[in-house]
């Protein structure tokens, strides 16, 4: 097996980590109140109270690695 390493710049890998934890609260988000239960079965407001728990976790990480114009588009506020 060949070994391949990729030399990436800081905004790039910045943009990879944003988009992934952009998708994850983004499906979050949509998961809320949808019957779903991720976390807790067939107790929808536990579930729920979890799922916020994880997107409230996402939007602290993406403040942190998210530009101010992504944060923008995402319609969070950059508490900076």
């Amino acid at each position: 097996m060949s070994k391949i390493s990729v030399e990436l710049e800081w905004e790039a890998v910045d943009h990879i980590v944003v988009s992934q934890l952009r998708d994850t609260w983004e499906t979050l988000k949509n998961d809320l109140g949808n019957a779903r239960w991720i976390f807790v079965w067939d107790d929808q407001e536990a579930d729920d109270a979890e799922i916020q728990k994880r997107i409230d976790a996402l939007e602290l990480m993406l403040k942190w690695y998210a530009t101010p114009d992504q944060l923008k588009e995402m319609g969070l506020k950059d508490d900076a």
